[in-house]
């Protein structure tokens, strides 16, 4: 069950980040290179987002 948005969003960053982690680990970063890209970008925003929320109060 979701909290909060805010614990929502940290809990989404931290699983892709942990994805991209196991792909570098692996090995497979080359070749998975564009979609690692694509999460990074998604990471990125979703950190803009999430302090954005936070600096707007609770939810």
């Amino acid at each position: 069950m979701v909290v909060s948005i805010e614990q929502a969003m940290a809990d989404a960053i931290l699983a892709i980040r942990m994805l991209r982690k196991s792909i570098a680990d692996h090995g497979h970063l080359e070749a998975m290179i564009d979609f690692d890209r694509v999460m990074a970008n998604a990471v990125e925003e979703a950190e803009k987002q999430l302090t954005r929320l936070q600096a707007s109060g609770p939810s």
